[in-house]
């Protein structure tokens, strides 16, 4: 790590291509050069939503920022006067994009835990359509269940494994080797011990990571990371920034 001194650090970027954009440019504006290595593909998957399904349901749900992608190439937003809600900052943005209003501000640090805390606190709605991509965690899904609310669950996209070349890997783990792994979620991390495979293991797992849950850092332990992974906060591409620069400065001391 002592030649960071000399050069940019470097952060491996492992989200799915079409999200990593806004976490470059962010990461390339504070002097660290972000390496592309996509870990996952979103695909759509078939499903059905009518205009009266949405009109029973007293609250709307959007798990992610794909699961908005995807239902608004169904059946377009905004849909004014319907109570939204969502978890994380991303997927609010993309809403705003959209022009579709939120009912409440994503709960810090943007997780499921913090948002089913902050709903506990809340009046339940009656009814409940959410939006998700296919399997995912299903912590909400649980407490509207738990809470007597009626539940609609719509899958609406699914995550995939991408295909990575050999000068890909080669490129990613050794020629441009990186010095910090951001991570966004337990299937990427997943997904990225997988493509490393046997050939590049020693390399990926010496590498520090930064995630978004503490519950993807256990994961990583499990994994055999040599480093206790960082954990962002708040989860997301800010939280994310901040923990590659504090590690940055303190690497170079």
């Amino acid at each position: 790590m002592s030649t960071l001194c000399s050069r940019k650090p470097r952060v491996l970027v492992t989200r799915p291509k079409h999200q990593q954009a806004n976490f470059i440019e962010i990461c390339t504006k504070a002097g660290i050069e972000p390496i592309s290595l996509p870990c996952m593909d979103i695909l759509p998957v078939s499903f059905s939503l009518e205009q009266q399904e949405l009109d029973n349901a007293e609250l709307v749900f959007f798990t992610s920022r794909n699961a908005v992608e995807f239902v608004h190439e169904s059946l377009a937003l905004p849909w004014m006067g319907k109570n939204v809600l969502t978890i994380g900052k991303a997927t609010q943005r993309m809403l705003n994009k959209l022009n579709q209003p939120v009912s409440h501000q994503p709960i810090a640090p943007y997780t499921s835990e913090a948002f089913i805390e902050w709903y506990s606190t809340q009046s339940p709605a009656s009814s409940v359509i959410l939006f998700k991509g296919v399997g995912g965690r299903k912590l909400i899904e649980e407490h509207f269940l738990e809470r007597g609310i009626s539940l609609q669950v719509k899958e609406v996209y699914k995550r995939v494994i991408p295909v990575i070349s050999d000068a890909a890997r080669q490129l990613a783990f050794v020629d441009n080797a990186p010095d910090i792994i951001s991570v966004t979620s337990d299937d990427v991390l997943r997904n990225l011990v997988n493509i490393a495979g046997p050939l590049y293991a020693n390399q990926l797992k010496a590498t520090p990571l930064v995630v978004n849950s503490k519950r993807c850092a256990a994961l990583a332990a499990r994994l055999g990371f040599d480093y206790p992974a960082l954990v962002a906060d708040p989860a997301g591409d800010e939280g994310q920034l901040a923990a590659v620069k504090s590690w940055v400065t303190q690497s170079k001391h």
